[in-house]
C-alpha cells in the first residue's frame, strides 16, 4: 500500500533566466564542558562523557535562490537531528526573515558530538538529551540560515565529480553485499569577485574514525575536510553525509599517512584528519577539469511527509521512556512520518544538479544500486527490488543527502531485511541494522516517495 501523503511542503520554483544569487554563513555549535552538567556524546555505547573540546562543532549553510523562494543547505556537526527540532528552525527562519524559505537541515552523523537524540544518555533507558542545548542547536541553525538567506548575492556555480579509485580502502563494510556509494560530488559558489562563498561537498562516510574511546568533541574526518579546503580554495565549505547504511565507515580500514607512509594511527585525530584531507584533495583536483561554470537560472524544491509503519519495538519503547524527550512519536496506528525531499538546479530548462532528501542512513545499495534479491536466508525473499534512487535522477550531476530533515536510523533493502533464522549470507547470528532501523517498510515507502517527487515537472 502506498502510504506516502501527498502533500508537496514546498516548491521553490523561479522563472526561466533568473539570476543565481548565494550566501553562506555558520555558527559553532559547541556545547561548554561544565562541571556537574555531563555532555553525553553519541554514537557508540552509553555513558561516554566528554571531557574537552578538541575542534569545533559547526552548523554551515549554503543559501541560493533564483529570484523566486530560497533554500537554504545547512549542515550540523552532530549525530542526527528529529523533524520535530527541524520543524522549529525552519519556523524560526521564516519568523526572522519575515518570509517564507525552504530550509534543509542535515546533520553528519558524527559520533564524537552530544547525543541530541537521546539514545546514548549515561546509562541504558536514560535519554542523553539536553533540552537547553537542543534549542542551541535550533537557535544557531536559524541565525546561520536567515544570515545566509539575507546576504544574498550575485553568484557563479561550478560542479565537479570524482570517484577515486581507491576509495574502497576508506570504508570497512561489514555486511554483504559489500556495496558502496564512493563518488564525491562538490558544487563550488563563487562571487563576482571570483572569491569562494561556499563549496558544498557530498561523500558517503561515517564520521567516527576517532573511535569510541574518544572524549574530546570534534567534527571527526569532516574537521580536516573543513581546514583542508577552506585553506585551499576559501569560503565555507559545507559537507553533508550520503549513503552511509551499513556501516560505511573508515573504522577497520588501513588508511596510509601521506606525511609518513605508514598506515595512520588508529582511532587518533591523524588518521581522521588524513580521511577529511583525502576528501578536500580530490575536489580541489578535480576543478583542474571544471572551468565553465553552470548558468543555472532555477531551483526547485519539492518535499513529501511519508508515513512509514514502525515494528521496531525498540523505537516505540524509546519514545515510551520518553528517551527523546517528547520529540519522534510513534502515533496510534504504529507509523511514523519522515520528510523525504528533492531539489533541482536547472539552466534553460536542463536540469544539471539533481538532490535527493532521505530522512536517514540509507543503505548504499538503495542509491547506487547492487540489492541481492535471492537469499533464502532473508526474511522477505523475494520481495520487489527498490530503485536505486541515484539512478532516478538524470543530471549529470546527483547528489544524495542522508539523514536529512530527519533521523529515522537504516533504510535497509525489503529483500535483506533479516531478523529471524536463518540468516543471510551464511550469518550466525542477525545483522545489526536491523536494530537501528523502524523497520523493513521504510524502504519501499520512502523509494516510492523519491520516485514520484522525480518524476513531478
Amino acid at each position: 500500500m502506498f502510504r506516502t501523503l501527498v502533500v508537496l511542503i514546498a516548491a521553490a520554483l523561479a522563472s526561466q533566466g533568473g539570476e543565481l544569487l548565494a550566501s553562506s554563513a555558520k555558527r559553532k555549535i559547541t556545547p561548554a564542558i561544565q562541571e556537574g552538567s555531563p555532555v553525553w556524546m553519541a554514537g557508540f555505547g552509553q555513558g561516554r562523557a566528554a571531557t574537552g573540546v578538541h575542534d569545533e562543532l559547526w552548523v554551515r549553510c549554503l543559501a541560493m535562490s533564483t529570484g523566486g523562494r530560497p533554500v537554504a543547505i545547512c549542515a550540523a556537526d552532530l549525530i542526527g537531528l528529529f523533524w520535530d527540532d527541524v520543524a522549529k528552525v525552519r519556523e524560526g527562519v521564516k519568523a526572522k526573515l519575515g518570509k517564507d524559505a525552504d530550509v534543509i537541515v542535515a546533520s553528519t552523523h558524527v559520533h564524537e558530538g552530544p547525543d541530541t537524540m537521546g539514545l546514548w544518555g549515561p546509562k541504558m533507558g536514560v535519554s542523553g538529551i539536553d533540552d537547553a542545548y537542543n534549542a542551541f542547536v535550533v537557535t544557531s541553525a536559524v541565525d546561520a540560515a536567515a544570515e545566509a538567506i539575507a546576504t544574498l548575492r550575485p553568484a557563479t556555480l561550478r560542479a565537479v565529480k570524482v570517484t577515486p579509485g581507491d576509495a574502497a580502502g576508506y570504508y570497512d563494510d561489514s555486511r554483504p553485499p559489500v556495496v558502496h556509494d564512493p563518488e564525491i560530488v562538490a558544487l563550488a559558489v563563487d562571487g563576482m569577485d571570483r572569491q569562494r562563498i561556499a563549496t558544498l561537498v557530498n561523500w558517503s562516510n561515517h564520521p567516527e574514525a576517532l573511535g569510541s574511546q574518544n572524549t574530546l568533541l570534534s567534527s571527526d574526518w569532516p574537521a580536516g575536510l573543513y581546514a583542508r579546503l577552506e585553506q585551499l580554495e576559501g569560503g565555507t565549505v559545507v559537507f553533508v553525509n550520503g549513503a552511509v547504511g551499513g556501516m560505511q565507515s573508515p573504522l577497520g580500514a588501513k588508511i596510509i599517512d601521506p606525511k609518513t607512509k605508514q598506515p595512520a594511527p588508529k582511532d587518533s585525530f591523524r588518521f581522521a584528519e588524513v580521511v577529511g584531507e583525502y576528501v578536500a584533495d580530490h575536489i580541489h583536483a578535480g576543478w583542474g577539469e571544471t572551468r565553465t561554470a553552470l548558468n543555472i537560472d532555477e531551483i526547485v524544491y519539492r518535499e513529501s511527509m511519508v508515513k512509514i509503519p514502525v515494528t521496531n519495538a525498540g523505537f516505540e519503547m524509546a519514545a515510551q521512556a520518553n528517551l527523546y524527550k517528547g520529540r519522534k512519536a510513534v502515533l496510534a496506528d504504529k507509523t511514523n512520518t519522515s520528510p523525504v525531499g528533492y531539489l533541482r538546479l536547472s539552466a534553460a530548462g536542463k536540469t544539471l544538479v539533481e538532490v535527493a532528501l532521505i530522512p536517514g542512513e540509507l543503505y548504499p545499495e538503495l542509491s547506487a544500486g547492487g540489492v541481492v534479491a535471492d537469499d533464502p536466508g532473508a526474511d522477505f525473499p523475494g520481495a520487489p527490488v527498490e530503485p536505486a534512487i541515484k539512478k532516478l535522477m538524470t543530471a549529470p550531476y546527483r547528489m544524495l543527502f542522508g539523514l536529512a530533515n530527519d533521523e529515522i536510523g537504516y533504510i535497509i533493502p525489503k529483500a535483506q531485511w533479516d531478523e529471524k533464522p536463518p540468516y543471510t549470507f551464511g550469518a550466525q547470528r542477525r545483522w545489526y541494522g536491523e536494530v537501528n532501523s523502524v523497520g523493513p517498510d521504510a524502504a519501499p515507502e520512502i523509494a516510492r516517495a523519491m520516485q514520484a517527487l522525480t518524476q513531478q515537472r
